[in-house]
């Protein structure tokens, strides 16, 4: 596991929001810059607007910590994790990880001394004749085969102890404590008549031990979770964690006062402040607070889940993409690009994959923009383009680009504010608060994390820039499933010294 930190103090501090998209077209016609300049202002975000959405992303997450509000965006949803890795720690988990068709298991030896450690991993498949069935248990049984077939390649010793294992499913799941849960939703092309509604917990249990593993499922893990204490293990003072890739979350540690939807008597037994997943994914659903535009309002309705996830579908690599192919289409019926082109690619809905983006924000190394070509011409089919073309092509790329980041950024700092708003923000020995994301589109779309730190900073105060750091984590999500088993076998031994 690495990441890269950056230090909000690193660079001069400027409280202004990152400027309006320039134009800069050198071979752009006066009627193309015109027209972009529209849409320059149509997705424009004044520092204004941006506290407009700090000040409801604050009022939501308040609502969110609520019992059974209906009418709040995001759920805020108890992770049953209490308490802070320090780094020195020590012992061997185990992490399980089913994303998709594939199945992770990760053996972490923690070693302590500020946050030394050692991994070992293994990826195995899901046949596709595991995929559907009469009883989920047939999977389950499978992934235990998994398992044990791990224990063996790293020399799991099973007679001396039993390992403490946290487990990720790719599955919607209603968590009700550390280690209880139950599927509310099969996802990925799953279909089992009895999945939805048992313990997943319960069911590993049961095929472990059928096996004669000594293994205990200690914890359900969620990913963001995960990324937050997969950080906060090499850098303590870890308050955020954040997931930006195909979607996105964000988890953060609150006081368990406010949470209310936690029994009052867990409230009044546990001190210690517990991590938070906000599903942040849902922020702005209730077409209050986030900025949107037509093209937004176009992909929502035309989605498979209209009305939900909008701060997700203006933000994040399943959607970004599209957003820039319905401007484009918007540009070809205004007569602006592409004129007599063979345009089946661009029609296509999710033909633009978000992935061009970055490619095409990239392409700064010819006069013709050579890189920005082969995407349209090769990969989309649009033949011919002119250098004007693709110079409009790659400034929407940056448009729709640099709001999603504006957008991220934003958001981080609503969290921020919160938590600095109600002393939960700096751990009290330093003073100081990290910030861990993880996400393929967050480490590799150019510039992104610099339009993120350039939004963030110019929305918290500025005495306080310099306490804050944002790390870019990678290969954090299974690592830090296994530190949330270690934090689950942490607070059950602190539990028992207690009575």
């Amino acid at each position: 596991m690495t990441s890269i930190q950056t230090d909000l103090a690193s660079e001069k501090h400027d409280t202004k929001v990152p400027s309006a998209f320039p134009l800069e077209l050198k071979h752009a016609s006066e009627d193309q810059q015109k027209t972009l300049e529209s849409i320059i202002q149509t997705f424009e975000i004044s520092k204004e607007r941006l506290e407009t959405m700090v000040k409801g992303f604050s009022e939501e997450m308040a609502r969110g910590l609520e019992a059974n509000d209906p009418h709040c965006d995001m759920k805020m949803i108890p992770s049953w994790v209490t308490g802070h890795p320090t780094g020195n720690e020590k012992g061997v988990y185990l992490a399980l990880e089913i994303s998709g068709m594939d199945i992770y298991v990760c053996q972490v030896k923690l070693k302590g001394e500020r946050g030394k450690l050692a991994i070992n991993q293994y990826q195995y498949k899901i046949p596709d004749h595991l995929t559907a069935g009469g009883d989920i248990s047939i999977l389950i049984d499978y992934v235990a085969d998994c398992v044990s077939d791990f224990l063996v390649r790293v020399g799991g010793t099973q007679d001396l102890f039993v390992y403490s294992m946290a487990v990720s499913v790719g599955f919607a799941v209603k968590q009700t404590g550390l280690d209880k849960g139950t599927i509310v939703a099969l996802e990925h092309g799953f279909d089992y008549h009895n999945g939805v509604g048992c313990d997943v917990v319960k069911l590993f249990h049961s095929c472990f031990k059928k096996k004669g593993l000594a293994v205990k499922v200690v914890a359900m893990a969620n990913d963001t979770v995960c990324t937050l204490l997969a950080h906060a293990y090499q850098h303590p003072s870890t308050r955020l964690g954040i997931v930006h890739s195909a979607g996105t979350n964000c988890a953060y540690y609150e006081n368990v006062d406010r949470i209310k939807a936690l029994d009052p008597s867990f409230r009044e037994e546990n001190t210690e402040d517990m991590i938070i997943n906000t599903e942040w994914c849902n922020f702005g659903s209730k077409k209050r607070w986030l900025p949107v535009t037509w093209f937004d309002r176009k992909l929502d309705r035309e989605s498979n889940n209209p009305s939900i996830h909008i701060f997700e579908k203006m933000t994040t690599g399943m959607y970004l993409g599209e957003i820039v192919r319905n401007i484009l289409v918007y540009l070809v019926d205004s007569d602006m690009i592409f004129s007599g082109a063979n345009l089946e690619g661009l029609n296509t809905p999710y033909s633009f994959d978000t992935s061009y983006m970055y490619v095409i924000e990239a392409d700064n190394n010819t006069e013709d923009l050579e890189d920005t070509r082969v995407i349209l011409e090769e990969m989309l089919k649009i033949s011919p383009t002119t250098v004007a073309d693709r110079e409009v092509a790659k400034k929407v790329c940056e448009i729709v680009g640099r709001r999603s980041a504006m957008l991220v950024g934003g958001s981080i700092a609503s969290v921020v504010l919160y938590m600095l708003d109600r002393g939960i923000a700096l751990d009290k020995a330093t003073e100081s608060c990290a910030i861990a994301i993880t996400g393929d589109l967050y480490e590799d779309y150019p510039s992104f994390h610099a339009r993120v730190c350039e939004t963030l900073k110019a929305l918290i105060p500025t005495e306080v820039a310099g306490n804050f750091s944002v790390g870019i984590v990678k290969h954090s999500r299974i690592v830090g499933a296994a530190i949330v088993a270690m934090m689950a076998e942490k607070m059950d031994r602190e539990g028992d010294m207690e009575d």
